[in-house]
């Protein structure tokens, strides 16, 4: 009688490390890690900016600082409060908010111009 054969199939470590990965960009003297969050962490900051979820402007203003993870090497948690929110705003200020929006654009293979990030 023949043993069956069981195969186990696993994650190339290539595939973890791409999934891992977070990108890195400098402006305005900053250098800020980025990765795209969760899908989980893209409802939660609904909850997290309340009635102003409704404007999609605001909202298209928002999504991309989710993906920012470190700012000059130190871990910078998604924000869970609107004031956490703001303050990310203000550490990034408009050279960081403009490089972000560039990359998460890029990575959805979408271009930005520089007219459309400023309003």
């Amino acid at each position: 009688m023949n043993k069956p054969t069981i195969s186990i199939e696993t994650v190339s470590d290539d595939i973890v490390k791409a999934a891992n990965a977070v990108a890195t960009v400098a402006a305005g003297g900053l250098r800020i890690g980025l990765k795209k969050p969760n899908v989980l962490r893209q409802y939660q900051i609904v909850e997290t900016v309340g009635a102003a979820a409704r404007n999609e402007v605001y909202m298209g203003m928002v999504m991309p600082l989710l993906w920012v993870t470190h700012i000059d090497g130190d871990d910078q948690p998604p924000p869970s409060t609107k004031r956490e929110l703001e303050a990310l705003i203000s550490r990034l200020g408009e050279d960081g908010v403009s490089a972000v929006m560039h990359h998460v654009a890029e990575q959805a293979g979408v271009a930005v111009s520089e007219a459309a990030v400023k309003n």
